[in-house]
């Protein structure tokens, strides 16, 4: 990856080559993993086993609505399994890492329904970029933004969301942020952007981006909604 290029707002600029084969296939924890969404969300859940895998084996966890957090939620269960390749003046805090993202309560997970992608997406959204890191030898944390492709598309039929920012799960508890045990490892949301508002966040920054979204829709870190209007 090379770090040489910046956004006009100063975010660095990763140019992702792929990585080399992995001799094997790496698997989390899935043990602290699955303690750890019992203790902070509870909520009986199921499991989205992956049948086939390269580099690591990512699993996604869906959690089932509770009173204290109404939505469906996702989790990966695979990010973690190796260590990310972080730049040098990045702490190693930030190696380990799952992702997340809140579906509706009533979106469709049946298996008949995820056969259309405006239903699958935000899976394969997750698996996919739990897996980057490890396809191109980089990293992804706090702030990073991810477009759909080059030029980017809408994720589905139905959407105008075309990339995705990386951010705290800022709509639960800190304690679900960090996971308990060692390695250190976080579990970062998946916010989903249109075109415009990552334009926005390349030449302004991550802040005013979250400011513009957390104004016009004040529900942004709860339940994905697929037709938003742009916030830019």
């Amino acid at each position: 990856m090379s770090t040489d290029e910046a956004s006009p707002g100063g975010s660095k600029i990763y140019r992702h080559k792929e990585a080399a084969p992995a001799d094997e296939v790496a698997h989390a924890d899935d043990e602290r993993i699955t303690k750890h969404l019992e203790r902070t969300i509870g909520g009986p859940y199921t499991v989205w086993h992956e049948l086939v895998s390269d580099r690591v084996h990512i699993d996604v966890h869906v959690v089932a609505p509770t009173e204290a957090n109404p939505c469906l939620t996702l989790v990966t269960a695979g990010m973690s399994a190796r260590p990310m390749k972080l730049p040098p003046d990045v702490e190693p805090q930030w190696g380990h890492a799952e992702l997340c993202m809140f579906l509706p309560h009533d979106w469709k997970l049946d298996e008949a329904s995820l056969d259309d992608e405006r239903h699958y997406w935000p899976i394969r959204l997750l698996k996919t970029l739990a897996r980057l890191p490890h396809e191109y030898d980089t990293w992804l944390g706090w702030g990073h933004s991810i477009p759909n492709g080059n030029p980017a598309k809408a994720y589905a039929a139905g959407t105008k969301l075309s990339g995705a920012v990386v951010v705290p799960p800022f709509a639960l508890a800190d304690e679900f942020f960090a996971v308990e045990g060692e390695p250190a490892m976080h579990v970062f949301q998946v916010l989903p952007v249109t075109d415009a508002e990552m334009a926005f966040k390349l030449k302004k920054g991550l802040d005013p981006l979250l400011e513009k979204l957390e104004k016009a829709h004040p529900e942004i870190y709860g339940p994905l909604v697929p037709g938003r209007r742009s916030a830019v």
